[in-house]
């Protein structure tokens, strides 16, 4: 039984771990088949405490089993945190069951969940030079800049990640993820990998969706750019 555990932990790890279109749905919606999404968790103020995900797309996730929580591949559920879940759908949620701003929902099991730290975005110029990151995949929520990346780390100083927007009310949102860390640019030093953080960029929506293009500096010491569209209000 311990080995099975152990296997399974490692699998939810993995799984977690993908790059790419992580928030995509792997196969049909069934209890059968897991999913791995985005999603912002909120907690009823009822007598029932409810603990639901919301998606980014406005679907109501319940949480009737924490089975990720039982074998440590689950973070406690806290009103407002941003996370990354891998859970399956056991059924559909009854109009009386949805939070009020959701229209459906389901039900689910939970597999495993991340938490993301997430910061806003800041429009005043950072004066500390940026050390080089690899970003490994980029999701655009509704509210929220999602992204998991990878960088140097020498000795154990301290890394810090912002997302700077110079002039928010440019036709086209420049954004620049600014990473505080090591500036040496030799072969020393241990890659750290598989770091995530999530910004909130619910202040760059407008009416319709809005170009974007993120800037920062990859490991070869040379600017790098992703255009993307941010989701309308």
């Amino acid at each position: 039984m311990k080995r099975f555990l152990l296997s399974l932990i490692i699998a939810l790890t993995a799984l977690l771990g993908l790059s790419g279109c992580e928030s995509d749905a792997m196969g049909d919606i069934s209890n059968e088949v897991y999913i791995i999404d985005y999603g912002t968790v909120y907690t009823s103020t009822d007598v029932m405490n409810n603990k639901y995900i919301i998606r980014d797309d406005g679907i109501a996730l319940l949480v009737i089993s924490d089975f990720g929580y039982e074998v440590g591949t689950s973070a406690p559920m806290v009103n407002g945190d941003r996370v990354l879940i891998n859970y399956n759908v056991i059924g559909d949620l009854a109009p009386t069951q949805l939070p009020e701003s959701c229209k459906a929902g389901y039900a689910i099991e939970l597999n495993a969940l991340i938490v993301l730290p997430c910061q806003q975005i800041v429009v005043s110029e950072p004066n500390t030079e940026c050390s080089p990151v690899l970003i490994n995949s980029l999701h655009v929520g509704k509210s929220h800049l999602d992204l998991r990346l990878d960088y140097k780390s020498i000795g154990n100083k301290k890394h810090e990640f912002k997302l700077y927007c110079p002039n928010p009310d440019e036709e086209i949102a420049h954004l620049y993820l600014v990473h505080y860390g090591d500036t040496d640019k030799s072969d020393d030093g241990v890659m750290v990998t598989s770091h995530r953080i999530s910004f909130n960029i619910e202040a760059l929506r407008t009416t319709s969706p809005r170009m974007f293009t993120l800037h920062w500096i990859g490991l070869e010491d040379a600017e790098k750019v992703h255009t993307g569209t941010l989701n309308a209000l």
